[in-house]
């Protein structure tokens, strides 16, 4: 067994910190569980991989180590690309077709634990990873928009890039490797410096990339500070939407809102955005969703009379809408509940 702590290690125990700590933020901070699956399993596997770099040296006579780290260090590209297909769709979860090259590295692992042999998996790793953006790549088109999105001034789209510069300079370290241009030794440093650094652009682009934590800390942060006026405000807010029901008028906006208030409309999205954790829009459609749950339950009224009545402008928008908050269109949401 191996005891010596050299730099590389350092660098591992940098890596699993950081990784374990985005994990556990990840995981108190991120709202709905869609938006918390993805990023919670991709630092997970990159935070094993760390410590598998950590382990391996100190159990080297054990070739079932190697081969795990190895596993490990070849899920990450493809979990990487699961991460990045969600960033580039606004937090939906990814689709079927990214969740099946999953597969690709636990075959490799399959194949490379029945000859015994790390390398082998590192190998089919690779390629498996390779495989994965090309996935990817086939469908860039769904991120044309994003470098001109004003909603987040691109960054959304430079993360992305940068995630997949990251990813591929990895999988050209392990191709270096197998050829012998570099040593595995360095080939462990330089994924590990890898690896920081997509932990680094992570952390730095966590709150812009899931709205929800910082929802959160406005509203906690607000709860404790809110004034004497912003509670006045606040209860006409709720009387509007309680016992005027505002949200079930198809176009209701903000400066609908602010007119009801006498107030700005900046000043009407503050206190809405802090003590509801949400903006006025999303708050809308989720009091929208949530009346019709109890129509599609309890009435026979078609989905286009269920979305006028609760205040929907249209029929696909309120599918779109209602499927992001429940999983299931509103069709499938009434069949579920009529068969149970």
């Amino acid at each position: 067994m191996n005891v010596n702590f050299d730099f590389g290690d350092m660098l591992a125990l940098l890596g699993l910190a950081q990784s374990l700590y985005l994990v556990v933020y990840i995981s108190f901070r991120a709202g709905h569980i869609r938006h918390v699956v993805v990023p919670f399993l991709c630092f997970f596997v990159l935070s094993a991989a760390f410590f598998s770099d950590l382990a391996a040296p100190r159990f080297d006579g054990l070739s079932s180590i190697l081969m795990i780290r190895e596993f490990l260090w070849v899920c990450v590209p493809v979990f990487s690309v699961l991460l990045i297909s969600q960033v580039a769709d606004f937090g939906r979860l990814p689709l079927p077709k990214y969740w099946l090259l999953l597969l690709l590295p636990f075959l490799s692992m399959g194949i490379g634990g029945l000859f015994h042999k790390d390398d082998i998996i590192m190998v089919l790793g690779n390629i498996s990873g390779c495989v994965a953006f090309l996935v990817l790549w086939a469908t860039r088109k769904s991120f044309d928009d994003l470098r001109h999105d004003k909603l987040t001034k691109g960054e959304r789209y430079w993360l992305i890039i940068s995630a997949i510069i990251m990813n591929l300079l990895m999988i050209f370290g392990g191709l270096l490797t197998l050829s012998g241009y570099i040593s595995p030794e360095d080939h462990v440093l330089v994924r590990d410096v890898l690896g920081i650094g997509m932990v680094y652009l992570a952390s730095t682009s966590l709150l812009r990339i899931y709205p929800q934590a910082i929802k959160l800390v406005e509203r906690s942060s607000f709860k404790k500070e809110t004034s004497s006026y912003d509670k006045e405000i606040i209860e006409k807010i709720q009387k509007l939407l309680d016992m005027d029901k505002i949200y079930q008028e198809p176009n209701f906006s903000r400066a609908d809102l602010a007119r009801e208030l006498d107030l700005s409309e900046p000043n009407v999205s503050r206190i809405v955005s802090a003590h509801f954790g949400k903006s006025l829009p999303q708050l809308l459609n989720d009091l929208r969703v949530r009346d019709s749950l109890q129509l599609l339950r309890q009435t026979d009224a078609t989905v286009s009379v269920v979305a006028e009545q609760v205040g929907f402008a249209s029929v696909p928008t309120f599918n779109r809408v209602f499927k992001e908050s429940m999983g299931v269109s509103p069709s499938e949401y009434r069949g579920q509940k009529k068969t149970g």
